[in-house]
């Protein structure tokens, strides 16, 4: 029996965390009765009881993992692999990303200017060698993989998120999606709107503003014969999502809908929308999986991180920028547009990351 330890930011009912870990176990049931799979949290509370001894590998999961406020790299992290490979143990890095890196680092790297990280020798040894040793290593989006090289690791490469291994073809059909189905089927044109909070960890560091300006260009949308759905992908989400719901001016041209739905059902209910604006990360990867157009809430280093994976930097609006609203509205006529074009993108790149992030179940996890 080979075990299996995957470690990510699992337990708080958050969509885009626990989605990470859900694709995870759909493709390890692939791999047979001769694998056990075990998850800790990533926090360090949680990780320092872990004993590793029974495991034969140690997977650093989806999501933005390798983080932090002053370092970038979270040091325990780090080190917590590093002692893995001290024990002989194998460790994977499976579409990790770097996140929390002030907005200025985004146009540094597009210009290859080297960024300042506030990084010791020892950490940065330690981090080339928990790559150079990783029997796989893919990262979430170029921006994460260039600050990387940057600093001297070599062995990874871009595998994109493992978000991109959501499929449409398994969403869900309960009733309670098709209720909604039922509802909105006569209307053509509708906007899905994923909205709720980051406790004003954001670009700009203004939720309020950012809300003031979405709630203007969706009464502006609405005028204009849409259709706005609103939903969430965190319960913690729902005051947020609330507020935005108070400022729209025609209810009747607006469904709340409070349900927290998994991975599938959104794929599902997506498919009436004509295209959704999102503020939470991975609220966009299952629109792209859908097939849906999207507008993304750059909120954090992230999200471009992601944007530029995909090549639909035209569809991203920064939470800093002073015209929101406008960007928006401009944005919808855009996307109209161009909609063949952007699905067609779409798919090419779903059908690019699907396969490189499954490499490592199609090898057996390489253990």
């Amino acid at each position: 029996m080979k075990k299996v330890l995957y470690i990510g930011w699992i337990g708080y009912k958050n969509l885009g965390d626990e989605l990470m870990f859900d694709l995870f176990k759909e493709q390890f049931l692939t791999l047979g009765d001769d694998y056990q799979l075990d998850s800790a949290n990533i926090e360090h509370k949680y990780l320092k009881n872990v004993r590793l001894q029974g495991y034969d590998l140690i997977v650093l999961g989806g999501g933005s993992l390798l983080s932090g406020n002053n370092n970038l790299i979270h040091p325990y992290i780090i080190n917590y692999l590093y002692d893995c490979i001290l024990l002989s143990k194998k460790v994977m890095i499976w579409g990790s990303g770097i996140d929390w890196a002030p907005k200025s680092f985004i146009e540094l790297l597009d210009n290859n200017v080297k960024i300042p990280l506030s990084i010791s020798d020892d950490l940065k040894t330690k981090m080339i060698t928990v790559f150079n040793k990783s029997v796989w290593s893919g990262v979430r989006g170029p921006l994460t993989l260039k600050l990387l090289e940057q600093y001297g690791v070599q062995n990874t490469h871009l595998s994109g998120d493992p978000g991109f291994l959501l499929d449409s073809q398994h969403h869900s059909n309960e009733r309670n999606v098709q209720t909604h189905f039922d509802l909105l089927q006569a209307n053509d044109k509708i906007i899905g709107v994923n909205w709720g909070t980051s406790f004003n960890h954001i670009y700009g560091q203004d939720e309020l503003r950012v809300e003031e300006q979405l709630a203007d260009a969706l009464n502006h949308l609405i005028l204009k014969g849409y259709h706005v759905y609103l939903y969430i992908v965190w319960q913690a989400d729902l005051p947020a999502i609330e507020q935005l719901y108070s400022k729209l001016i025609d209810k009747n041209k607006v469904t709340f809908d409070k349900k927290l739905y998994n991975h599938n059902e959104l794929m599902s209910l997506m498919q009436i929308f004509t295209f959704t604006i999102n503020f939470k990360l991975h609220a966009n990867y299952i629109s792209l999986a859908a097939n849906i157009p999207f507008i993304a809430l750059g909120y954090r280093f992230k999200v471009f991180d992601f944007i530029k994976s995909v090549n639909l930097e035209d569809y991203i609006i920064s939470t800093d920028e002073q015209n929101i609203s406008e960007q928006i509205v401009i944005m919808e006529s855009e996307i109209i547009k161009n909609k063949t074009s952007i699905k067609k993108n779409n798919n090419c790149y779903l059908e690019l990351y699907r396969e490189k992030v499954k490499k490592p179940f199609d090898s057996g996890l390489y253990i």
